[in-house]
């Protein structure tokens, strides 16, 4: 699943990967949500940055109102959608822009939000997108986010056990190859690597959708807060277990100092370029 991610780069980040044109107003955005205005390259503009809305309206839909169902695509059942099966008959691929992306950890009643990001500072999800005309004759172009099985980073924090498809850097130009078939674009469909991914907790305002009459877009959603981490390292197979908190005492051991995982500047947890 993969309601909310984040595109917050500068422009001439986003521009310079690949020579991308972009068509349209750029701002960053800390927390994109259905029916927000996201940034996509498409398999008809291989070479254009444009802006759509979040969520598949249908070609022949009634009105651009759109169903909360449709921002999200399980990739072993997109054949069995006839919301989504035309889209991928037509190769109406797409890379959806992203630098993160959000999932809500559920532990009893508590809900806590955590960001996940990956090796590279910018990256595409696997998505369709769908363009619907008007009686006016102005075009409202969609787009959703293909889902798989989760890794263990992600899993263990989705209850559902899925998470959003992202593409390696290799394979962005192939999910946009209009000549593939369709079993051949499915294949791409798999779990993002566990050793290429890292995760933190954020703030519980992440969890607020932002609305025009109370805005949450605030670049501090992308900060870091402090917890007790379930993993000692996050790229190794063990999961640590939580340590009881020790008694106090008359004459009390001397504690270690704490270390934490600092946010790296550019929210970079990997250091590249």
């Amino acid at each position: 699943m993969c309601a909310r991610y984040t595109l917050t780069a500068e422009e001439k980040e986003l521009i310079k990967q690949q020579g991308y044109t972009l068509r349209g107003e750029y701002q960053p955005d800390p927390n994109i949500a259905i029916t927000d205005v996201g940034f996509i390259v498409t398999s008809d503009e291989p070479d254009v940055v444009q802006r759509m809305h979040f969520g598949i309206v249908p070609p022949d839909a009634t009105s651009k109102n759109v169903d909360f169902s449709s921002f999200n695509i399980r990739s072993e059942e997109v054949l069995d959608k006839p919301t989504f099966e035309p889209l991928l008959r037509q190769r109406k691929t797409c890379l959806v822009l992203a630098d993160g992306f959000y999932e809500t950890e559920k532990l009893g009643e508590d809900k806590r939000p955590w960001r996940f990001v990956i090796e590279r500072k910018i990256f595409a999800f696997a998505g369709l997108w769908s363009e619907w005309i008007d009686e006016h004759g102005e075009a409202y172009r969609t787009y959703a986010i293909f889902t798989c099985k989760a890794n263990q980073t992600v899993g263990e924090i989705h209850e559902k056990g899925r998470m959003p498809v992202i593409l390696h850097k290799f394979e962005e130009k192939t999910w946009l190859n209009k000549k593939l078939s369709v079993d051949e674009l499915l294949s791409l469909c798999v779990p993002y690597p566990d050793n290429k991914m890292n995760r933190y907790r954020v703030s519980k305002k992440a969890l607020a959708v932002s609305t025009k009459a109370k805005r949450n877009k605030g670049l501090g959603l992308l900060e870091e807060v402090k917890d007790e981490p379930r993993q000692e390292n996050l790229f190794g197979d063990e999961v640590s277990k939580v340590r009881p908190r020790e008694e106090k005492t008359v004459a009390p051991k001397k504690k270690k100092p704490k270390t934490s995982r600092p946010l790296p500047p550019d929210n970079d947890l990997f250091g590249s370029q």
